[in-house]
């Protein structure tokens, strides 16, 4: 009797230590495996890519602590693409009803802005995809193609994608300490942005972020810096708001297209107000100077035609010279009802361009129609098509459209 009793305790204890015991360390050693597996790295990017809408590459994935995945080596997009966003480390985190994203460092090309502008777009129009609030927390970014443009080291970005009732916001904030904020709004009166850029960021990336800006980005160059603020609401109709701003290290060369290679330079535009209308430029007046460069012949000859500005005593070189070099250019152009106005920004002085103290340009004495700045940017300054391409988005965005 009591043998069998004490084989009955030793099966007891026996199937104890197992189901106590073994059967949780091999629990954990197969969750261990899992984890530490490429099915594991696999099954994380697959639903990242479920949930995100576009491809999603991830190297390994590790547990640093309850409730969060460190994500190594992640790429967001085709590997091939110019707009993939590639990422060293992310730590993601979830709770109820919320999830936290850390990122260390990140270098954003206008096409990875892009890319990132879409995911929050994503979120603001589909909250039944995206139903959760994102905190995402950037160490510090670094501007491509651009460098130089800030210490990276101390530049980080706080984004928080909010949604209270029908109403849904991203808010991007500089950090540690800074006025650079943007906010973006949807709800039923339809989509708001306002923002503050008050440490420059190039030109690029702004365009990046805002359909139809492509075209005065290109305008300015590739190294062009950007800072000022913008209040503006979209609808069918296109972009109506106001702006204000500094753009400084313009390329003129881009600025004048039609000036070909000759012409150099870099050029500040100081904005002072600009207002536009259902995606049309209706008011600006802004100041545009540089220190040195060189024009062609051909280009100070369209300004004449164009704008009808007037030759000073250098407007022609002795030597006859085809390409022209300058070194004071200030001028003021005022954009309203009554046309385009180009005015000399050096208070009694008439000259708009000069070198060494004699004026090779003055200001014109009247205004011009808006039409004569597509005929600048249209082969040899004719009004005619065929037309370039900056003369034809010119038209697109100009006051007074039907009249071209």
């Amino acid at each position: 009797m009591f043998i069998e009793q004490s084989a009955d305790r030793r099966r007891t204890v026996r199937t104890l230590f197992v189901l106590a015991g073994v059967v949780p360390c091999a629990a954990l050693a197969t969750i261990a495996w899992w984890w530490h597996s490429s099915g594991h790295v696999d099954a994380v990017a697959r639903a990242s890519a479920v949930h995100l809408g576009l491809p999603v590459a991830v190297r390994a994935v590790g547990h640093p602590r309850p409730g969060v995945l460190r994500l190594t080596h992640v790429t967001l997009g085709a590997a091939a693409d110019d707009d993939a966003v590639r990422v060293p480390h992310v730590e993601v985190e979830r709770a109820v009803g919320e999830v936290r994203v850390r990122v260390p460092r990140l270098e954003c090309s206008p096409e990875a802005v892009r890319t990132l502008a879409g995911i929050a777009g994503e979120w603001l129009l589909r909250p039944t995809r995206f139903p959760d609030a994102w905190v995402v927390d950037v160490g510090n970014v670094a501007w491509l193609p651009v460098a130089g443009v800030h210490d990276a080291a101390s530049d980080g970005w706080h984004v928080e994608c909010v949604a209270v009732d029908d109403h849904r916001a991203v808010r991007c904030r500089r950090e540690p300490s800074s006025a650079d904020e943007a906010r973006v709004r949807v709800g039923p009166e339809g989509l708001a942005v306002e923002g503050t850029v008050a440490e420059a960021v190039p030109l690029a990336i702004l365009a990046a972020l805002v359909p139809g800006f492509s075209g005065w980005a290109d305008m300015a160059g590739d190294q062009a810096l950007v800072s000022g603020r913008i209040d503006a609401v979209s609808n069918a109709e296109g972009w109506s708001g106001t702006a204000a701003g500094t753009v400084e290290h313009a390329a003129l060369g881009s600025v004048l297209a039609a000036g070909g290679g000759a012409v150099q330079g870099e050029a500040m535009i100081t904005v002072n107000s600009l207002r536009f209308a259902a995606g049309r430029l209706v008011a600006c007046d802004m100041l545009v100077s540089a220190s040195a460069g060189t024009l062609p012949q051909r280009v100070l000859d369209g300004l004449v035609s164009s704008f009808g500005c007037r030759p000073g005593p250098a407007y022609r070189s002795i030597g006859g010279d085809s390409v022209r070099r300058f070194d004071r250019l200030a001028c003021r152009l005022v954009i309203d009802d009554a046309g385009l106005r180009m005015r000399s920004a050096e208070g009694g002085e008439q000259a708009i361009l000069a070198v060494q103290g004699l004026s090779i340009l003055d200001e014109p004495v009247a205004a011009v129609p808006m039409t004569r700045l597509a005929w600048f940017f249209s082969p040899d300054g004719r009004p005619a098509v065929p037309a370039t391409p900056t003369s034809v988005w010119l038209m697109s965005v100009l006051p007074d459209a039907g009249s071209f």
